[in-house]
């Protein structure tokens, strides 16, 4: 073991200030957003990131790997949909849909994410 500590990367504060962050696509972002309605969870990369990718439900792959989810604050969502606290503490590997932003989330057994 090294006698020094790791250097800090310069995004480590900006980050730890937002945290926890999730990512989102753009169609959920912004004021003609739509509803979060379909969100899973991956293992996080880092202490600051939560895991959550959070998706209109209606994007295509290909417009996700021409324009990829964004890093954003949870809190933001959180606010802005109060609903998403009830997926929010689910594990990684699950994933939850539902049909509208007033509709029931349900779990989505199976689901694999690309990639």
């Amino acid at each position: 073991m090294w006698p020094f500590k790791k250097k800090k990367e310069p995004w480590e504060d900006k980050f730890a200030a937002l945290a926890p962050l999730v990512l989102a696509s753009d169609q959920v972002m912004g004021p003609a957003r739509l509803p979060v309605c379909f969100a899973y969870r991956v293992k996080p990369n880092n202490p600051h990131d939560s895991g959550w990718i959070f998706l209109s439900g209606r994007e295509s792959q290909g417009v996700l790997d021409d324009n990829p989810p964004k890093i954003c604050p949870l809190n933001s969502f959180l606010k802005m949909d109060p609903t998403l606290s009830q997926v929010t503490d689910k594990p990684v590997g699950s994933a939850w849909e539902r049909d509208s932003a007033d509709a029931a989330w349900k779990e989505v057994f199976g689901f694999r994410p690309r990639g």
